[in-house]
């Protein structure tokens, strides 16, 4: 029954968003195992890494990037089955020199920071602040928000020792693709256990899974889910409806944990660069009219 209205509900999505289907944007780069934005040792050998283009991805400011590495390098002691990839977006497509610290001037700082190994030759310091993650072996799928001015992106190499590397096969490489970017807004309405969480999750892609999440509500209680197409952030019984009420689902309910999960598919042919509003309204005693809100959830489409 919740699929079927949580599926439902994403059809009427579709509907009220009448506009042009969206394809995701995705970008395949090759790169190679000698590929390189951070300090190398004078002794040393590397190749300047390419900035790659948001705009050439048509991404922006605010959207988020699932980051893919694709096959691996040898970098000489453990043959052909390394992936160890790092980025760093840049105002600009400016790359000095390999002796300076601070290759890339135009750096702007995004995601998780990543701390880089010092040279092998002479112990030099190789990290700047700005960095990140992009693929390893072991998780090779990332996910970083595009920051404001980041007009280029650098993806390298992590290495202390470059002149050895090969990649034999040559596939290694980065896939990029635009997805969704989930927030919380706040604005959410105490109840009995306090302000019940809303979260989102799914790439927003036409055909993949969605689901939004609520946890920390009164068990076994009924349920609204309020979805917007733009922010309304008004008083209502003693809180705040964070999305204006274009589409209210309905009642659902919680379990005895005070949990709700909602499954459905994403539907092909939403706009891109669309952001939603969500806010789960449920029935509590303890609330100021009988009512408590989770916080305010948006979700903007690639």
């Amino acid at each position: 029954m919740v699929r079927d209205i949580a599926r439902n509900a994403l059809r009427c999505l579709t509907l009220l968003a009448a506009a042009a289907p969206a394809a995701a944007q995705t970008l395949t780069q090759p790169l190679g195992p000698k590929d390189c934005y951070i300090l190398v040792a004078p002794s040393d050998a590397a190749v300047d890494a390419q900035p790659l283009s948001l705009s050439t991805l048509g991404v922006f400011a605010g959207q988020t990037l699932r980051m893919h590495g694709l096959g691996d390098m040898d970098n000489g002691p453990a043959g052909d089955t390394i992936l160890s990839l790092i980025g760093v977006f840049s105002s600009d497509t400016v790359l000095l020199g390999p002796s300076v610290l601070h290759r890339v001037p135009g750096a702007i700082d995004a995601g998780a920071d990543f701390v880089t190994s010092p040279t092998v030759s002479g112990g030099l310091a190789t990290d700047i602040p700005e960095d990140f993650r992009v693929a390893t072996a072991v998780q090779p799928e990332w996910f970083v928000e595009v920051p404001a001015g980041a007009n280029y992106l650098f993806v390298g190499n992590h290495d202390s020792q470059w002149f050895d590397n090969s990649d034999p096969d040559g596939d290694l490489g980065v896939q990029l693709t635009v997805v969704a970017t989930w927030k919380d807004v706040g604005g959410g309405l105490a109840g009995m256990a306090g302000v019940p969480g809303l979260t989102g999750s799914g790439l927003l892609l036409g055909g993949d899974a969605v689901t939004l999440s609520l946890a920390g509500a009164r068990p076994n209680a009924g349920t609204f889910l309020f979805v917007g197409f733009s922010p309304l952030f008004a008083p209502f019984k003693g809180g705040t409806l964070v999305p204006h009420p274009d589409v209210l689902l309905g009642p659902f309910s919680t379990d005895a944990t005070g949990h709700l999960v909602l499954p459905g598919v994403w539907p092909a042919g939403v706009p891109e660069m669309l952001t939603l509003w969500f806010q789960e309204w449920i029935q509590d005693p303890a609330g100021p009219a009988g009512f408590a809100a989770s916080n305010g959830l948006t979700a903007l489409t690639p």
